[in-house]
């Protein structure tokens, strides 16, 4: 069932960032053993993200982001005529790393965004714990996007990557009553007492009973 209320962007960001939070940790662990490597040439992120701040202190960094809604599908309507959509949403997750020499900048950015899409593909719903979300990434939109290195002071350098994709999001709109309902009233029409029927619609408002 879609939330009472339309997610939007700050969701969808909010889903895919709280999953990698919980992920990404104990997946290093196994890719690591995988490699053969320390956490020093694959280290754990150390700040996730869901907007992009003016300026780098920590790394690794991850931040996800929405950069576009895409597409919006009407799926039917839930009880009381409210109806929910089918929201695809335009997302971007960047990997920022720095470390000492250009090699070791880009194995570890290599590696780490491997590790990222390796959870993105391994739960693309998003809910490998917690309550469900409906939520789902479409992985046949997945991209991956590297940038230029950026040689900083001394011998450090900055790297980065991205991936994209669409994620869909199961969304409602919960519609106002027009009018209370009424469930039976009684008045009279000369000496006759009339009693309605129930008003659920406006097809039967005009509905009475005369004894």
């Amino acid at each position: 069932m879609a939330s009472e209320l339309m997610y939007g962007a700050h969701f969808a960001k909010s889903f895919v960032n709280t999953y990698l939070q919980s992920d990404i940790p104990r997946r290093l662990i196994r890719y690591r053993n995988g490699w053969s490597l320390d956490d020093v040439s694959l280290p754990n992120p150390v700040e996730y993200l869901t907007y992009e701040p003016l300026a780098l202190d920590v790394w690794p960094t991850i931040i996800t982001v929405a950069i576009s809604t895409k597409r919006f599908e009407r799926s039917g309507y839930e009880p009381g005529t409210n109806p929910y959509y089918r929201v695809v949403y335009g997302m971007r997750t960047y990997i920022w790393v720095r470390t000492e020499g250009s090699e070791q900048t880009t194995e570890m950015r290599d590696r780490l965004t491997t590790v990222v899409r390796s959870a993105l593909m391994d739960y693309p719903c998003l809910r490998r714990e917690g309550a469900e979300r409906e939520a789902m990434v479409e992985e046949n939109t997945l991209t991956e996007e590297f940038s230029d290195l950026t040689l900083l002071k001394g011998d450090r350098v900055l790297a980065g990557a991205y991936l994209g994709y669409d994620l869909i999001l199961n969304e409602a709109i919960t519609r106002d009553n027009i009018a209370d309902e009424v469930l039976q009233y009684q008045l009279t029409i000369g000496q006759n007492p009339v009693t309605a029927i129930p008003i659920t619609n406006f097809t039967n408002a005009a509905s009475v009973v005369v004894d």
